[in-house]
């Protein structure tokens, strides 16, 4: 199953390995699942039907071992 996320200009994503993971368990899953990483289409805040520039929507797969986090919330997490 993907992660779907919407991403307006200047967002971001981040995707990364936490420690628990080592770099040889990283590498099989990568090799074998591989990571992908597909544009749905570019919509506005009020409609569902695809127009230019406002809105990304991405969908993500990635194998267990790869986080895929949204910027906002991993400084969210960082704020104490």
């Amino acid at each position: 199953m993907a992660l779907a996320l919407s991403r307006r200009p200047g967002e971001e994503i981040r995707i990364f390995c936490g420690d628990e993971v080592s770099d040889e368990e990283i590498l099989l899953a990568v090799r074998g699942e591989g990571l992908v990483v597909r544009v749905d289409g570019v919509y506005t805040p009020l409609s569902r039907d695809p127009l230019k520039g406002v809105m990304v929507r991405l969908s993500i797969r990635a194998p267990r071992c790869i986080g895929v986090w949204r910027t906002e919330l991993i400084d969210k997490l960082k704020t104490p």
